[in-house]
């Protein structure tokens, strides 16, 4: 936590429906203004549900050093007592892509281990829905003793952030919804509208291609379920492919890259789906999903008018929602809480253009009627304004201060690559990503190149001779390692995602440097030197396969 932070547990009712409930204990975490306090406190909890709220302290803090920054933990979430999460749902939840079934048909698992978890949960939940989480900030502010503070919500949380604006009117003065996610939309429909807006048309149409090829063709794709990191093989079908896009579309790097990804894709070209599934999967069990589930079984999925089983391809973690919901049959939350919001406070509504589940349009027309709304789209950008842009963080810092917002929303934070940006190889990052195997001939590479300079170098000292035809391979190698990696940190300055895709057009013509010391080896009489040239030719062909080829 930062300097001089303060942490608690608030005490509450689990059921606020029931009088004789127990309590329930929620972290919480105050951090000091770094400046001279001028403003009311801003006080934020995470999205998901089921998304971490406190470890964003440092962000905030610095987001706005003239406030104090409260954070609250969901109820139900990781650091709370209880804590929801159900890790034998999250593992069977990663393990439904290595079926090529039906989603529907494979989510069963999920729902069997999440009836599991809730018969054994000792709790009511019952009590764990947003309209509750809403209260328990009222709780804090009150338990805190603060008159009134601003409030920040971001994707699920805006929900909670727009109830608490309703229900306790004085005690907030400012409303900041951050991907908002508007009660009385469906989610789901949300979730395909805001798929085909974040990719455009030409990237949509090649998605839709490549899924309709992967119901004909299932691709196997090795891997780790990132719950328990056991090897796996996926088994890839459309509905799998459309699922993990669209978790992918929520990391703003990796956007300007699935254009050219999904064209990849489209013609058959397969070999980033390692990275497309290593990415896709771990972003999809990253937050609590047992939290996430009773929330929404409650508050969300009872109220779905067009959900997942309107559309095809499937979105799979949608069509989890409704297998597990059905057979949690937890009791909807009552129908007011679905209502449009209606608040009086100022609000900033904040969305990026590239949202892929809550799209700008519907965030747009959702929050028009509030008498003092700023609306704000950004380009570039997906889920999460506040963490995927620095313009969008001056926005914030800019109204909360009530300062005239600056003019910066419209220029993207990376360009669109195109295929002739790259020397297109999905190879070295599937290596990269594919365990210790692959990279042993690399690795033996770079011990031979290193230990002979070191050697050499040994050698010149004690026998004060130096001979630089003894070590004209081994330099050459340095230079070729120095240039290679040199070209691959440059490409990483600019977009890390860059390197899922390919290398730069440079990068494979420093194989030239290793071709060239091959006359050396034909001269080498030694065993020593005879195993070196082995591991040099072996270094040569990883290159050459791994980023040379293309893929």
């Amino acid at each position: 936590m930062p300097s001089g932070a303060r942490c608690g547990r608030l005490e509450v009712p689990e059921n606020r429906d029931v009088p004789t409930t127990r309590t329930i204990k929620i972290p919480y975490v105050v951090v000091p203004a770094r400046d001279a306090v001028k403003k009311p406190p801003l006080v934020f909890m995470g999205g998901g549900p089921g998304s971490g709220t406190i470890q964003l302290a440092f962000f905030f803090a610095d987001l706005v050093r003239d406030r104090n920054v409260v954070l609250l933990e969901q109820r139900g979430g990781d650091r709370s007592d209880p804590d929801l999460d159900c890790p034998e749902a999250d593992k069977r939840f990663a393990d439904m892509f290595t079926h090529t079934e039906d989603p529907y048909a494979e989510a069963d698992t999920v729902a069997d281990a999440m009836q599991t978890c809730l018969k054994n949960f000792p709790g009511d939940p019952r009590g764990y829905t947003a309209r509750n989480a809403a209260l328990d900030l009222r709780d804090l502010r009150v338990a805190l003793g603060y008159e009134h503070w601003s409030l920040y919500g971001l994707s699920w949380s805006t929900g909670v952030m727009a109830q608490l604006a309703a229900l306790d009117p004085a005690g907030v003065d400012a409303v900041v919804l951050d991907s908002f996610s508007p009660p009385s939309v469906d989610f789901a429909q949300n979730g395909y509208d805001g798929l085909r807006t974040s990719l455009g048309p030409a990237a949509y149409a090649d998605l839709t291609k490549a899924a309709a090829q992967l119901d004909a063709h299932p691709q196997a794709v090795p891997g780790h379920n990132p719950v328990t990191n056991e090897p796996r093989t996926y088994r890839l079908t459309g509905d799998d492919l459309v699922t993990l896009v669209h978790s992918a579309a929520y990391e703003v790097d990796l956007l300007p890259i699935l254009p050219l990804l999904l064209h990849q894709l489209a013609a058959g070209k397969y070999g980033a789906l390692n990275t497309l599934v290593a990415v896709g999967i771990g972003e999809l069990v990253s937050h609590n999903l047992g939290q996430y589930w009773l929330m929404q079984c409650q508050d969300e999925v009872p109220y779905r008018t067009a959900g997942a089983r309107h559309a095809r391809p499937v979105i799979a973690w949608l069509a989890a929602d409704d297998v597990v919901c059905g057979r949690l049959g937890l009791p909807r939350s009552p129908a007011t809480t679905r209502a449009p919001v209606r608040f009086t406070q100022p609000t900033l509504v904040l969305a990026g253009v590239q949202d892929p589940i809550t799209p700008a349009a519907t965030a747009d027309s959702a929050s028009a009627g509030l008498p003092h709304r700023q609306f704000v789209e950004f380009a570039g950008i997906g889920h999460a304004v506040v963490l995927s842009s620095r313009c969008g963080r001056t926005v914030v810092t800019a109204w909360l201060d009530g300062r005239s917002l600056e003019q910066c929303q419209g220029e993207p934070p990376y360009q669109v690559v195109g295929p002739s940006d790259l020397h297109l190889t999905s190879r070295l990052a599937a290596t990269a990503t594919g365990g210790y195997l692959p990279m042993v001939p690399a690795a033996l590479f770079v011990v031979l190149v290193v230990g002979w300079i070191l050697g050499w170098i040994v050698h010149a000292v004690v026998r004060r001779r130096v001979r630089l035809w003894n070590v004209l391979p081994a330099l050459a190698g340095l230079l070729f390692l120095g240039s290679f990696g040199a070209l691959l940190w440059s490409e990483y300055d600019v977009l890390p995602a860059r390197l899922l895709l390919g290398v730069p057009h440079l990068a494979p013509w420093t194989g030239v440097l290793l071709v060239a010391t091959l006359p050396w080896w034909t001269k080498a009489r030694s065993w020593w030197s005879a195993a070196a040239g082995l591991v040099w030719l072996g270094g040569l062909a990883w290159f050459t396969v791994v980023v040379v080829l293309p893929s």
